[in-house]
């Protein structure tokens, strides 16, 4: 079994609101229990800003940010997944690290898709080799990862769903999202890809958008969501169960990522 907690701080629109967001992240990845799992949201060192300059100054504090994941990952013997907006190999990355019950980096996933603001920014797609890395395991457990703007795109979904992943771990921002299509995504992401989903990203001020972190079963069941609360959310999984369901009608029961995979024609669409 496994203690999955994701983080949701306030997206703050006064002054210097990536430090408080960072601050409060910071605090909040002490809640992780010990062999635990604890994702953050998108940006933990660059939050709440609004333009790009801000968001460039902020950079360095991924250096922070990391090394401070990496000391609680090493304390309590868990896993910490953290995203940051960081410059790297001379280039600008948004970058989701996990770190392994030993504090090292376990693996790094650097986001996909970008929307239109990041690429202004500068940020560079994915990791540079023609093929997204996005999968990785770790003490057996699939990891997969998408981060914010991913969840749209149904080619990742689908890869994910054939690499049989057991957690979607799922960095967001998405302030402009609605909050029922936030559900519907995480509730299909979980569904297809017959995976838990660990959702963290950002409370806003109205009640129709964003907030929503939240931890999905495998069926498309939100187990827990914050909604629009501040702080952080868990709950204990088996992260090798499967919704199994019927083949068919009086049919035996096959694994549900399965099910959907061999109906796929892809060639005649």
């Amino acid at each position: 079994m496994l203690s999955v907690t994701v983080i949701q701080p306030k997206y703050f629109s006064g002054e210097n609101p990536d430090e408080k967001i960072s601050e409060f992240i910071l605090r909040e990845l002490e809640k992780v229990p010990e062999g635990g799992l604890i994702v953050a949201p998108e940006y933990s060192n660059a939050g709440g800003l609004s333009d790009a300059q801000s968001e460039i100054n902020a950079m360095p504090r991924a250096e922070v940010m990391l090394k401070k994941a990496s000391e609680i990952a090493e304390r309590k013997s868990a896993y910490v997944a953290i995203n940051v907006l960081e410059r790297r190999n001379e280039q600008i990355k948004n970058s989701t690290y996990l770190f392994d019950k030993k504090g090292k980096v376990a693996f790094v996933y650097d986001k996909q898709h970008l929307p239109p603001s990041e690429i202004k920014l500068g940020v560079s797609a994915g990791n540079g080799s023609g093929k997204c890395q996005c999968l990785c395991e770790l003490d057996g457990i699939r990891f997969a990862f998408m981060t914010c703007y991913d969840v749209y795109f149904n080619e990742q979904i689908e890869h994910i769903a054939k690499e049989n992943a057991d957690i979607i771990l799922i960095p967001g921002y998405q302030r402009g999202e609605r909050t029922d299509i936030i559900c519907a995504q995480a509730k299909l992401t979980a569904f297809r890809c017959n995976a838990y989903v660990a959702r963290s990203s950002y409370s806003m001020d109205t009640d129709e958008n964003g907030g929503c972190s939240m931890i999905v079963a495998p069926d498309g069941k939100i187990i827990k969501n914050i909604g629009k609360d501040i702080g952080s959310i868990s709950a204990t999984i088996d992260p090798f169960e499967k919704y199994m369901r019927s083949a068919g009608y009086g049919e035996g029961l096959v694994k549900n990522n399965d099910f959907i995979s061999n109906g796929l024609c892809p060639e005649a669409f």
